[in-house]
């Protein structure tokens, strides 16, 4: 009987709010990761109540998924990419701040998940479909294809009730809830809360080189994108560089010039105006001059946080310390998490 009180109360126990993401350690982050994701988590930062669990895990399981990665590199990646969220604003007494690999429940969640979806199922994610593409028929790694159940994990661990992620990630969003959902019928419990999207109006950063890419560090063209690390004469030099076109006046216009718009667009996200506003201020001025006046803009709002950033990477203990912290916060939680999640199936 006392058992049965006790199952009772861990598994329809009401959580708290709990806001869940994760970030690719892709190294140092570039202006698309700041306005796409880095602002926005300052935002919750700022906003949520202070009951509101906020973690964020830097995904270096996920940094391996198309294939293992030098262990140099790997470790580089991380150190600049925590580096870079930190120096830019966030604030480890706010957020729990981690590597992934630190807490390996996310892992032994990821295997108990998989084993409630189907391959057809995953088979049908577009981004398995696109990215399987290089690589020959049946050398698919199966990191690719179980990709969705490790973001799954990654969330339910928590118990997360909240995830801010942009529109391209709605389907990997069903994938988390429907997950919840066929534990809780498996099992007859109501452990996993259903977790929700949490939608915010992302600015959507374009490579410099290529108005219809999104700024990516996959892009071989440095000049593609600007990094957090970036020094001023950089800065200018990229933007200099960057597309336009044959038209010397400033529009918004991104039909008929993709590239300029392209540039109103990240002028309008670093200064905090609308195209409209950024088009009415630069009308006296030619595209080439714009380029300029967007290098400055940058750089006035973003060499602190390159400083910061620079004084970071050269504190290695100081980071060691903000990832040790932050898995000492997370750890707990997901054991705990973890060790009721096996007794519910049966593995304790």
């Amino acid at each position: 009987m006392m058992m049965h009180r006790r199952l009772l109360s861990t598994t329809v126990a009401k959580c708290n709010k709990v806001v869940m993401s994760g970030i690719q350690p892709t190294g140092v982050p570039h202006l698309g990761n700041y306005f796409g994701f880095v602002e926005n988590w300052l935002r919750l930062q700022k906003t949520e109540p202070a009951d509101t669990q906020l973690f964020l895990c830097v995904v270096d399981w996920h940094a391996i998924t198309t294939g293992p990665l030098p262990a140099v590199e790997l470790r580089d990646n991380v150190r600049k990419m925590v580096a870079g969220l930190v120096a830019a604003g966030v604030d480890c007494k706010r957020t729990v701040l981690f590597r992934q690999s630190a807490v390996p429940e996310h892992a032994e969640l990821t295997w108990l998940l998989g084993c409630l979806e189907t391959t057809a199922r995953l088979q049908r994610m577009p981004q398995y479909k696109d990215k399987s593409l290089q690589y020959k028929k049946g050398d698919v790694p199966v990191g690719l294809l179980t990709y969705p159940i490790l973001q799954a994990a990654d969330v339910l661990i928590y118990r997360g009730t909240h995830v801010p992620v942009g529109d391209d990630q709605t389907q990997h969003m069903h994938i988390v809830t429907d997950l919840a959902d066929h534990f809780n019928k498996q099992y007859k419990c109501e452990f996993f809360p259903k977790p929700l999207k949490m939608a915010s109006a992302l600015a959507r950063v374009k490579s410099l080189r290529d108005p219809t890419k999104k700024m990516s560090k996959s892009d071989p063209d440095a000049r593609s994108r600007i990094e957090l690390s970036d020094t001023v004469q950089t800065v200018r030099e990229k933007c200099k560089k960057a597309l336009t076109d044959t038209e010397s006046v400033v529009t918004f216009e991104m039909d008929r010039r993709p590239a300029v718009g392209n540039l109103v667009l990240l002028y309008a996200a670093v200064a905090g105006l609308s195209p409209d506003q950024v088009v009415k201020e630069m009308s006296s001025v030619t595209t080439g001059e714009f380029k300029l006046r967007l290098a400055e803009c940058i750089s006035q709002r973003f060499e602190p946080i390159r400083q910061r950033y620079e004084e970071l990477l050269a504190s290695p203990d100081t980071i060691n310390a903000i990832l040790e912290d932050g898995a000492a916060k997370a750890r707990p939680i997901a054991k705990s998490n973890m060790d009721e999640i096996k007794r519910i199936a049966g593995f304790s």
